[in-house]
């Protein structure tokens, strides 16, 4: 994939993100059809995959995390959904990828270490209780704690995830 090359800020389909393109505080997405006269098609986020080690063992912690069902598999690689989800009526799932380069992210950030490129934000009723029941099912809790609504937690592969108490689908996206 190559990179992103400059585009005009004004461009309603340029990148959303580019330096100068939004303030610091709000992002602005592209609302225009990729080119005019043309219909946007259908485009639906089916799943979010992870890369790791090992699809399977990963593709369990989930399944113990979250109660999810595995949709399908391949040697290395595992599509989980949330129960009923399977018949295609939508819901994101997660997939789970092996890859034999893997290099775990370092979180919070250190310059020259590999980068975190995304996390999963998980809402929680009792942010104790999901907390404890998730580093009983083999996730570790980070040291450092970014807010007292969250808890930052590893994967067993590394990966940062945040289990977070909130109120309003408003609250999501601080992790």
């Amino acid at each position: 994939m190559s990179p992103v090359s400059p585009v005009d800020p004004s461009d309603p389909v340029g990148p959303a993100h580019q330096a100068g393109s939004a303030s610091p505080d709000r992002v602005t997405a592209p609302v225009a059809s990729s080119a005019p006269g043309t219909a946007r098609p259908r485009v639906a986020l089916s799943t979010v995959v992870l890369e790791c080690s090992d699809a399977h063992e990963l593709a369990a912690f989930y399944q113990r995390l979250l109660g999810w069902e595995v949709e399908r598999q391949e040697p290395d690689w595992v599509k989980l959904r949330a129960p009923g989800r399977g018949d295609g009526s939508g819901g994101t799932g997660i997939a789970l990828q092996s890859d034999g380069t893997y290099v775990p992210p370092v979180w919070p950030g250190v310059p020259g270490a590999q980068q975190m490129t995304a996390h999963l934000d998980f809402e929680v009723a009792d942010l104790a209780a999901a907390t404890e029941y998730a580093v009983a099912s083999g996730a570790a809790l980070a040291t450092h704690q970014a807010a007292d609504d969250t808890r930052v937690l590893f994967d067993p592969a590394g990966h940062p995830f945040c289990l977070w108490a909130g109120g309003s689908p408003a609250d999501a996206g601080h992790g």
